[in-house]
């Protein structure tokens, strides 16, 4: 049953065993509790809630991907701190390379991150090249002709303005719903921004929305943006990692992560 308390097979013991192990856990039991519970506050309590199948599913994804994301971290900055040294360099050449806009024939959440990313630095690019200079030049009653550009800050508030529910913000509450899923999302989505000038609805694919950016129209396929969009680590289990006995894992999961809920009570015995 979808709906049961999810607990770790029998059969996934030793793995359980092996992971917590590489990630300096004392008990397995620890981590298998994080993975499938959750400790919500109240005013006079702490209660334990169990966690569905589902849930617990998606406790195990958002750990492995805040722990890819913290070590991908880490080793820039070690990168940075070996190879770079700042007293000694009296010029530098910063070259960013940033994303390519993407547009395929099957566009998803990936694709919506790295376009989004893309109308970002053109407003940024916007603001440094023509609305900064142009606000000075009349600041100053300096006479200027006016410079036309596309100002693509109705696209931007279409996909993350918060006051207008833009598409993230939907997407986000969609995830937070125990029983949302993707078809309710997409029909939340056309629902809201059917008006919007940046926005269309495609009418032979219930299952997508397509969005005006400023190098194009894209159409998204929503199948699998709730996934791909649920990778919250819950408190739980950053107050697990800071309790790891290893330094190296703690200092992954700073103590901050896990000061909303506390810590778990320390352990006996000396940290490494």
């Amino acid at each position: 049953n979808a709906e049961e308390q999810a607990s770790v097979a029998a059969a996934a013991a030793d793995t359980l065993q092996q992971v917590a192990s590489l990630l300096g856990l004392e008990q397995a039991e620890d981590l298998s509790n994080a993975l499938t519970t959750r400790r919500l506050v109240t005013r006079d309590d702490v209660v334990t809630v169990p966690l569905n199948l589902e849930q617990s599913s998606d406790s195990r994804d958002a750990l492995t991907k805040s722990l890819y994301g913290k070590l991908f971290t880490w080793l820039v900055q070690r990168c940075n701190e070996k190879l770079v040294d700042d007293s000694a360099a009296a010029a530098f050449v910063g070259v960013l390379d940033i994303f390519g806009f993407e547009h395929f024939p099957i566009n998803s959440f990936e694709q919506l991150c790295i376009n989004y990313a893309n109308e970002r630095l053109q407003q940024q690019f916007n603001w440094d090249v023509f609305k900064s200079e142009q606000a000075e030049y009349e600041a100053e009653g300096i006479e200027w002709k006016y410079i036309q550009f596309i100002d693509n800050q109705d696209t931007l508030d279409l996909i993350d303005r918060k006051e207008h529910m833009g598409v993230l913000h939907l997407l986000d509450e969609e995830c937070a719903i125990q029983k949302g899923s993707d078809e309710k999302f997409v029909q939340k989505v056309r629902d809201r921004h059917k008006g919007h000038a940046q926005f269309e609805v495609p009418k032979r694919d219930q299952m997508t929305f397509t969005i005006a950016h400023y190098a194009g129209r894209v159409t998204y396929t929503v199948i699998g943006f709730r996934e791909k969009n649920k990778d919250t680590l819950h408190q739980d289990l950053s107050a697990v990692m800071q309790d790891s006995q290893s330094a190296f894992v703690r200092e992954l999961f700073p103590m901050a992560d896990a000061a909303a809920l506390g810590s778990p009570p320390q352990k006996g015995g000396p940290r490494k």
